[in-house]
């Protein structure tokens, strides 16, 4: 079964390494986009720490006092769930019990994440996401098992949706590179390389590389017209793992050729 599982997961990266080689540019322009599960995992990944309080408190953040505020489209809501199987925690870095908690809610901005100190500063109570890296390591903050609360599409529902709405191409975009370097976490801002497949007629067809999407963080919550059905978290991150269904964004800027 091992031996199985192990051809398998080589079938597919060969199946992609393959499909990459004969990859080129679309050329610029808007396009209807939807970022693939793990894809748009790794975006909130990087623009999780809008969602601090001690970053909000720090002028680091754009969502503070949004509170109560629609943030997102009226189909998402972002959880976070320290009672995961395989990834739980009943205790925080500070020793506060942990609790789910919808951090947006059907695209209403619930709370910040708070510790001790910024909940005490705020005139709140904290949300038990004291985080440390080790027992010596200051107290910061960050969620367990934060992820945007799966729909009932399927993903090729959702490329079909994409497609209809494109007279030509819609794409799939299922890789992101330079987030470390490509966006601004205050203001949301983001410029990335990307790795796509076109999806014409609802199906994947070839690869396109050498693209770059660009859009801000805060919009593309606002923009979010269908969320799919297949959830999926990326690897762990210190206390952090970061889920995310597929995700159709509409149109979006491209750089091509």
């Amino acid at each position: 079964r091992e031996d199985l599982q192990k051809t398998g997961i080589a079938q597919v990266f060969l199946g992609k390494a393959l499909d990459q080689i004969a990859g080129e540019p679309v050329p610029s322009g808007n396009y209807p986009v939807v970022f693939e599960n793990t894809c748009f995992a790794n975006l909130l990944m990087a623009f999780s720490g809008v969602f601090s309080a001690k970053n909000a408190q720090q002028g680091l953040s754009l969502l503070t006092g949004k509170e109560d505020e629609q943030i997102a489209s009226d189909i998402v809501t972002l959880t976070d769930d320290p009672f995961l199987p395989g990834h739980q925690a009943a205790f925080d870095g500070e020793g506060v019990a942990t609790a789910r908690k919808n951090v947006i809610e059907n695209g209403i901005f619930k709370t910040l994440l708070y510790n001790l100190q910024t909940a005490k500063k705020a005139g709140r109570e904290t949300t038990g996401n004291a985080s440390r890296a080790s027992y010596y390591a200051p107290v910061d903050i960050a969620p367990f098992n934060f992820y945007v609360q799966p729909g009932t599409a399927s993903a090729e529902e959702i490329w079909r949706m994409a497609s209809e709405a494109s007279e030509g191409t819609a794409l799939l975009i299922t890789e992101l590179a330079g987030l470390h370097a490509g966006l601004n976490p205050i203001t949301g801002d983001f410029s990335l390389m990307a790795g796509a497949y076109r999806l014409e007629n609802g199906k994947k067809t070839s690869w396109v590389n050498g693209i770059t999407v660009s859009g801000n963080f805060y919009e593309l919550l606002k923009k979010i017209s269908a969320v799919g059905s297949d959830l999926k978290f990326g690897f762990p991150r210190g206390t952090t793992r970061i889920g995310s269904p597929s995700v159709y964004c509409g149109l979006m800027p491209i750089a091509g050729k």
